[in-house]
């Protein structure tokens, strides 16, 4: 057993007696306090998770600002103590302490058996797009065994990342059917253009480029990092050459002011190479790509959002025909670039969780929330009530006291006395 689950099953048990007593405590002030333990508890569960931005959150708005009016509440309504008297359900503290207890050992038995400290988080499954960068080429249709991936993909198009199922699969390639209700490639009985076998492992993401010429379809493989960014301000950059019977290329970071300045990133990359992955801070650039000395290609003020990752793609593009016969010059595809994921327990990452996959539990445990607290002012406000009207009932003594003094006095003791000897003088 590992350090980390005896110190989960200790926090987890404070978690739970301080919840129960939160419960079964007749001192207003005592159930606060609880509540409080219990948040920290959860609180640290978070830490545990490597998520402190959500500890800090549990921390400072729920053990801090709401326990904080809670604590208002209880304080503005004098309700520290609900009042005395037998309780309705005296028998609740006992069965809490014994359930919890027989619900502890339970737990603790079940994890020291499962050995669940040695077990490993499920591996994110992989991710692929499939690019098309031959220029002059027919579109085509790309199958993962019989599972169709990408459809009538074109020159310069590229589809989304795709989440697949890791494993082994055979990738196909056909010309894409014109007709919108052409029957599969199977069903048809149609040669696959390209047909390779092809293995997808988890936690990774790959960009799949057609590449090559019309009649000699190659398939290009780039690695796409997805991982959180250390900096906010950065992005990642790969360059892949896919322009056949071309020679190799150098990828510069061009100084116009000062051509002894300039860097190359990539050297000396042949058809179907791909560079190392570049991390450069979001700015413009300026980029060269460069052939025995020669410029190739420029491409000037180059720039890319924040946490993503750019494939720049060395390839051609069609010029207008020369002698009837269709014509290329070297260019380059730059697709959409997907964005990388944000750190777990992050603002980000958090955010959209809530609002996309999250967002309906969100908003119903809210109106939970809303209606526990309604519920609990509601009840203490009746508490109060019957404390204040047990004290206007007047007490036995008083109500002596009242009976001892005359209630209906008379008109002539009322009259105030004269000094002796005098007269009240008269009306005439």
């Amino acid at each position: 057993m590992t350090f980390e689950l005896v110190l989960f099953i200790v926090v987890a048990a404070v978690a739970i007696f301080s919840a129960a007593f939160m419960l079964i405590s007749r001192n207003a002030v005592h159930s606060a306090l609880f509540l409080v333990v219990n948040l920290l508890c959860v609180a640290f569960f978070y830490l545990m998770l490597s998520a402190p931005f959500l500890a800090m959150v549990q921390i400072t708005v729920y053990a801090g600002a709401i326990m904080v009016l809670f604590m208002f509440v209880i304080m503005l309504l004098g309700s520290e103590r609900l009042g005395g008297g037998t309780t309705k359900y005296g028998w609740l503290a006992g069965g809490a302490v014994a359930l919890t207890t027989i619900f502890l050992v339970v737990v603790f038995v079940g994890i020291a058996q499962a050995q669940i400290g040695t077990l490993q988080p499920q591996a994110p499954p992989p991710q692929a797009r499939f690019i098309h960068s031959i220029a002059n080429a027919p579109a085509v249709d790309i199958y993962l065994n019989e599972q169709r991936v990408a459809a009538d993909l074109s020159f310069g198009d590229a589809t989304e990342l795709q989440t697949l199922r890791a494993g082994n699969y055979n990738l196909l390639i056909f010309a894409a059917c014109p007709d919108p209700d052409c029957p599969s490639p199977f069903e048809r009985g149609a040669t696959p253009l390209v047909a390779l076998p092809l293995s997808l492992e988890p936690e990774r993401a790959t960009a799949y480029i057609v590449a090559g010429t019309p009649e000699d379809l190659r398939l290009l493989s780039a690695p796409l990092d997805l991982t959180p960014f250390e900096a906010e301000n950065t992005f990642r950059l790969t360059v892949v050459h896919a322009l056949p019977n071309f020679g190799a290329v150098n990828f510069i970071q061009e100084d116009l002011g000062n051509p002894n300045r300039n860097v190359v990133l990539a050297a000396e990359l042949n058809f179907g190479d791909v560079s190392p992955m570049l991390s450069l801070e979001r700015r413009q650039y300026d980029f060269l790509f460069e052939n025995l000395g020669n410029r190739v290609i420029a491409l000037r003020e180059y720039s890319a959002r924040s946490r993503t990752h750019e494939l720049l793609i060395l390839t051609a593009v069609p010029v207008p025909a020369v002698a009837g016969a269709p014509s290329t010059r070297p260019s380059y595809l730059r697709p959409t670039a997907p964005a990388a994921r944000h750190a777990f327990g992050s603002p980000q990452q958090l955010g959209t969780e809530l609002l996309t996959t999250y967002l309906l539990p969100f908003q119903l445990v809210g109106l939970l929330l809303l209606a526990t607290m309604v519920g609990a002012i509601i009840l203490t406000r009746e508490e109060v009530l019957k404390r204040e009207r047990k004290r206007l009932v007047v007490s036995p003594a008083i109500k002596r006291i009242n009976r001892a003094i005359p209630i209906n006095v008379s008109a002539e003791s009322a009259e105030p006395a004269l000094p002796s000897g005098e007269r009240e003088p008269s009306a005439d």
